[in-house]
């Protein structure tokens, strides 16, 4: 993981996520790229150039004014010794950050819970799943003030059942760098109930798939809700992050519901590392 990707809107809460972003990049010998996307009419487009630049003084004048702004914006001691890349695009949030991601190469996206000028409704509604469930690359919502960012309990909740491998690796490979105390954890539900011995079952071959895992004591933690159940955990053991994987258009670990996916999400108060299930 050597390039990490920060969409930017100049806001409080776009700083934090540069903050926590930097944090990440020491540990990890990597670098920034910040990313601000700017809503210009199509008119003011070149759309037959390649990356989409401006046309006509307005557009042009945007441009300038938001480099200038990128000036002093990361003009900051928490970026000393660590290279850092800014970018400014003409496009959708959603879209513009996949494009980016994808041509530059992007390991990992640390994202602020929300902000303005374009970025406002990233984790309102809709658009929050839309982040999390179309991007191939992990995303780290951040929802605590950088200051006291920190990864020493995670909460990786999960159905652990089907092949979903890959992404637990993944995480794993994520969370590992902080060295974390690890919960593993399964909400038994009264719509989705199983028996002690079915998940103890279900648990158990999930780990013989990473052995190098099986020292690790899964939870079953009964609840009304998946949400309520991992939310209450969380508190329980004053988790710093809650990591979930997601599966495209069915939502996070594809049996949340679209409306818990969002609400997770958009809910929580906690730092959420989402990363997407390869089909």
């Amino acid at each position: 993981m050597k390039k990490i990707l920060v969409p930017v809107d100049f806001s409080a809460k776009s700083e934090e996520a540069l903050k926590v972003a930097a944090n990440i990049a020491r540990k990890i010998d990597a670098e920034i790229h910040v990313l601000h996307l700017l809503d210009i009419p199509s008119g003011q487009i070149d759309t037959t150039s390649k990356d989409k630049m401006p046309k006509g003084p307005i557009a042009m004048l945007l441009f300038e004014q938001t480099h200038e702004k990128f000036d002093e914006f990361l003009d900051k001691d928490y970026l000393d010794n660590i290279p850092v890349y800014e970018e400014v695009m003409t496009d959708a949030p959603v879209e513009g950050i996949s494009e980016f991601a994808n041509k530059h190469g992007i390991d990992f996206i640390v994202m602020g819970s929300h902000g303005t000028s374009g970025l406002e409704d990233f984790f309102v509604g809709s658009n929050t799943e839309k982040v999390v469930r179309t991007s191939k690359i992990p995303v780290l919502v951040v929802k605590q003030p950088a200051k006291d960012f920190k990864i020493e309990k995670v909460v990786i909740a999960a159905k652990f059942e089907g092949l979903y491998i890959n992404e637990f690796k993944k995480i794993m490979n994520f969370i590992k760098i902080f060295e974390p105390e690890i919960h593993l954890i399964r909400v038994n539900t009264i719509s989705n109930f199983k028996s002690t011995k079915e998940l103890e079952e279900i648990f158990e071959q999930f780990l013989e798939k990473v052995p190098e895992y099986k020292c690790f004591q899964p939870i079953i933690y009964d609840d009304y809700t998946v949400q309520e159940g991992i939310f209450n955990f969380a508190d329980k053991v004053d988790a710093d992050l809650i990591a979930l994987a997601t599966r495209g258009r069915q939502g996070i670990m594809h049996f949340f519901s679209n409306s818990i996916a969002e609400s997770v999400v958009n809910s929580a108060k906690r730092n959420i590392l989402t990363i997407k299930v390869d089909k």
